[in-house]
């Protein structure tokens, strides 16, 4: 079977990780962990984007060289995943000169094709975007994601002929077809719309940006940083020890650079007669207590500071059990702590402490179980794996949060603690029972929660109970 191939984006470091950048990469992790625990081969990919206009202005403003600024803000994203225990296979960074390699072959290739042309364009340039927009996508003449007017902007750049490219390759019906599948369904709608309404051949060089890949046959040039950001899934089959399988099984995103991933970067690879990415999910955007996070409102979140506070799972799980993956949501350190003490202290937490407690008061000999995740009869259970295998993890963690509660409510009506009294056999059944579904909980929350679900394994085994959430009073 193929080795599974996710990919997150690689962040812009421009600027230190946010909830944001957290959120994409716990999901893919979440995913990556669970099909390597079915023994799926994964590869799962994450990493940074270094190069450009804004990363050249940022480092000037801090008083360093391009490369050495980077090289000072890459690791930030990796100190970030170390905290939030993510697991990837590689981080890729777009200065690897492996991959600047593989930028100009791959361009250079589409440029032999007949899909690239030199000519002069002016128009609206967003310099935080770092792409020229149309006016129908300002709001109040100004751009939605930055708040900055854009200004007008001409120069003699290298243009993908991305019409003719999506024409030639019917890259319309592959997209409707779910040939190449774009998730959730609003965002498939999004993306066809946008096709309908007709495509511009889009720059994919600039001029007067030295902080960027050379542009193959033309030093006047650097490769436009999005498309060399959007190669790393291309170049990272070429340049590890042990790759990935092209084509991704998944690119995972934000909505917001939906464009790049579900148009531009198929019809480049549809011009080289390559195969298309499986499927590409893009989810919504946070608020933060009610508003949009701004450095301005200072309600950025950074998952460092609330894994501090909270711990490395709940954090995983409160990012995903807030709200359904895909649709926008909102997010704070308050509903943070309210879902670590009603769903893990006082749910998930005391179940397994009052079950490995009573096991010991009333001497229940241990049953030991297959720890091993796999295809369960459960119709519960199966409900919940195919809700993770679909990046439907708030009704993963939903589903799982029925049984904790149902678990809960059994013990309160079977009553061990009077069974104690007048019938072992039953109270035997009842506290052996409540572990095996215990048992089987925690290879379905190993994903979400691996050092947690550790815990509960070990405790479960050796009926050694420890608090796994203490309450947080303040």
């Amino acid at each position: 079977m193929k080795k599974l191939y996710i990919t997150t984006p690689i962040y812009y470091v421009n600027d230190k990780p946010h909830i944001g950048h957290a959120y994409t990469t716990v999901a893919a992790d979440v995913l990556a962990r669970y099909y390597k625990a079915l023994g799926r081969e994964v590869f799962f990919l994450t990493g940074t984007d270094e190069h450009g206009a804004k990363i050249a202005e940022a480092a000037k403003a801090a008083g360093k060289e391009p490369k050495a600024f980077v090289d000072s803000l890459a690791p930030q994203f990796q100190k970030a995943w170390e905290n939030l225990n993510i697991e990837y296979d590689q981080f890729f960074r777009t200065t690897n000169p492996e991959h600047e390699k593989v930028v100009q072959e791959f361009v250079a290739k589409l440029k032999e094709r007949g899909y690239i042309e030199k000519r002069k364009y002016e128009g609206l340039y967003c310099i935080g975007c770092e792409r020229f927009v149309q006016k129908n996508e300002l709001i109040d003449g100004k751009c939605p994601d930055h708040n900055t007017e854009p200004e007008i902007h001409s120069e003699e750049n290298y243009f993908f002929l991305l019409k003719r490219a999506a024409e030639d390759f019917g890259l319309l019906n592959i997209i409707e077809k779910d040939e190449l599948i774009v998730a959730p369904e609003g965002r498939k709608n999004e993306v066809i719309g946008k096709i309908k309404q007709g495509l511009d051949d889009v720059s994919i060089s600039r001029a007067g940006v030295t902080w960027g890949i050379p542009f193959p046959g033309d030093d006047t040039q650097t490769v436009y940083v999005w498309v060399d950001a959007l190669i790393n899934y291309w170049s990272a089959t070429k340049i590890y020890k042990n790759p990935p399988e092209w084509p991704t099984d998944l690119h995972l995103m934000a909505k917001d650079i939906l464009w790049f991933h579900a148009i531009i970067w198929p019809a480049m690879l549809l011009a080289l007669g390559l195969p298309l990415p499986k499927k590409v999910f893009a989810h919504g955007f946070f608020t933060v207590g009610g508003k949009k996070m701004s450095k301005t409102v200072g309600n950025v979140l950074d998952p460092n500071d609330l894994v501090k506070k909270f711990g490395t799972d709940a954090v995983r799980y409160a990012l995903l059990r807030e709200f359904p993956f895909g649709e926008d949501g909102d997010i704070s350190e308050e509903k943070i702590a309210e879902r670590y003490n009603k769903d893990l202290a006082n749910g998930l937490g005391n179940l397994v402490n009052r079950t490995i407690s009573m096991m010991n008061k009333y001497q229940i000999k241990l049953e030991i179980r297959n720890s091993k995740l796999e295809a369960n009869p459960n119709v519960q259970i199966k409900k919940i794996q195919k809700n993770i295998e679909e990046l439907r993890f708030y009704e993963a963690l939903g589903g799982i949060g029925n049984i904790i509660n149902g678990l809960n409510v059994y013990i309160d009506k079977e009553k061990p603690w009077e069974l104690a009294k007048s019938d072992s056999e039953k109270l035997s059944e009842v506290l052996l029972s409540v572990h095996m579904s215990l048992s089987s909980l925690v290879l379905l929350l190993a994903p979400f929660m691996p050092e947690s679900a550790e815990k509960m394994k070990n405790q479960l085994e050796t009926l050694k109970p420890e608090p796994l959430f203490p309450r947080i009073e303040d």
